[in-house]
């Protein structure tokens, strides 16, 4: 075999463009980058055969999918969007999906939900896959202690996700039992900390070990005596998991490097409100809104500690009490539900091609709009938090479980998204939203349609 004429050209110099680009196709969109910087050969390959397309990357609001008490399904209140194939995604999961995996979402990752049932689905794509039941809790774990399920998923790292199983400790007005004083004084949480993990990859469950850094929460007794969340939920961000579903602290959890920290709340849980922990512009944020005081708080992880920093505090009534709208007409976002996990009939107010063609929003050009006139409205009814933007400091907000709004921290101004809730809810008396997740659609993901 003739060897290259320069010594510095490297065998894979020699491969045909096409080799190259069947070889660098194979990984995933954040190595791919990496080897696109390598050298200008490199580039073009990339570039020529589009194989870093940002467009399949969850990097645009979708919409936000909303559960309510006692609803076996979630709605999919649906941002407008001209440019396909986002304006085709539709939150009706029986489109794609059998009947065993139709349930409420209870978290969100990166375009994935994960549903009650235990699949896996995207929406984007319209694939699915189910997952097999954890394995039973380690020997002394008892009903003084919950698990909840939690979606890992980075498209820029790889096709697969991963489905933590985080234990949190009971508050003792839901269970009688009392628990033995050695327990009672152990560290919560402990250290090391074995968490359940599933990975797609694998196809099994494992047991890991993460070791805290830093001190912990407090004992078991403290986390005891704390009230249960009703808003809880965790977030994805630079390859760790945020959790928060105790009262006191977040769990920060480092896959990678199988360490955890124990991060303290900047205010007290007082069982009234639940301060709402999501990932925005900047980073992690936590908000509380009480009535109408809304405040923010950013993670700063600049330093060796992480602290809470106070980015909002106001009182945001004064900029809703000049609106004026019609509470029963339809908003340029659209609502999209499965009728036949909830309702026979037909919701005619929620046609969504009468109310795109309607309306037009576009946040990317505009960050956040006031709202028309419409109908004088003398008084409102309590907020509870959504979400936020994950691109941009808007808050996604509940207007008295009715409507949609959006609420811009640096202007203050505000705009009403829609009707948040169907018709036929006026006559089964649903409480109001028990949960919601903002969704960013992403067109990546091995999900296989099976289990």
């Amino acid at each position: 075999m003739e060897q290259p004429e320069d010594p510095k050209l490297n065998m894979v110099d020699l491969l045909p463009d096409d080799v190259l680009a069947d070889i660098l196709r194979r990984l995933a969109p954040r190595p791919l980058a990496a080897c696109r910087c390598v050298c200008k050969p490199w580039r073009a390959v990339v570039d020529g055969h589009r194989l870093l397309r940002a467009d399949l990357l969850p990097l645009s609001l979708g919409g936000i999918f909303v559960n309510f008490h006692e609803v076996l399904t979630s709605f999919f209140l649906r941002r407008p969007s001209a440019r396909p194939p986002a304006a085709a995604i539709s939150g009706k999961f029986e489109d794609f999906t059998p009947s065993a995996a139709r349930s409420t979402v209870v978290d969100h990752c990166n375009g994935l939900l994960l549903l009650r049932s235990r699949y896996v689905v995207n929406p984007a794509t319209q694939r699915w896959a189910a997952f097999p039941e954890p394995p039973p809790p380690r020997p002394g774990i008892t009903r003084s202690f919950y698990h909840d399920e939690y979606l890992v998923f980075d498209p820029t790292v790889s096709p697969h996700y991963e489905v933590f199983l985080i234990p949190s400790v009971t508050p003792e007005e839901f269970v009688s039992k009392k628990l033995r004083p050695k327990v009672e004084e152990s560290e919560w949480p402990p250290s090391p900390c074995f968490l359940s993990v599933f990975s797609s990859s694998t196809g099994q469950w494992e047991e890991r070990s993460f070791v805290r850094e830093g001190e912990a929460a407090g004992t078991i007794a403290d986390m005891r005596s704390q009230p249960l969340l009703e808003q809880y939920n965790a977030v994805y961000w630079k390859r760790a998991l945020y959790v928060h579903r105790e009262a006191n602290f977040v769990m920060r959890i480092s896959p990678s490097k199988s360490k955890y920290q124990v991060i303290k709340l900047p205010i007290a849980q007082d069982g009234y409100v639940d301060p709402f922990l999501a990932r925005s512009e900047k980073g992690v944020y936590l908000a509380v809104l009480d009535r109408c005081h809304l405040r923010v708080w950013i993670l700063n992880e600049s330093c060796e500690q992480m602290k809470w920093e106070l980015k909002y505090d106001k009182e945001i009534q004064l900029s809703f009490q000049r609106w004026n709208y019609d509470e029963e007409s339809v908003g340029p976002w659209t609502l999209h539900y499965s009728r036949r996990d909830v309702y026979d009939g037909d919701d005619t107010n929620y046609n969504a091609e009468v109310a795109e063609r309607k309306f037009e929003w576009d946040s990317d050009s505009d960050d956040v709009l006031d709202l028309e006139d419409r109908v004088q409205r003398s008084s409102h009814g309590g907020f509870l938090i959504l979400g936020f933007h994950p691109y941009k400091e808007v808050i996604f907000l509940d207007e008295g479980s009715s409507r949609g709004l959006a609420y811009h921290l640096g202007t203050s101004k505000a705009q009403d998204l829609g009707r948040l809730r169907p018709n036929f809810f006026d006559h089964w008396h649903v409480e109001g939203v028990n949960r919601s997740f903002v969704y960013t659609p992403c067109w990546i993901g091995e999900l296989s349609n099976g289990i």
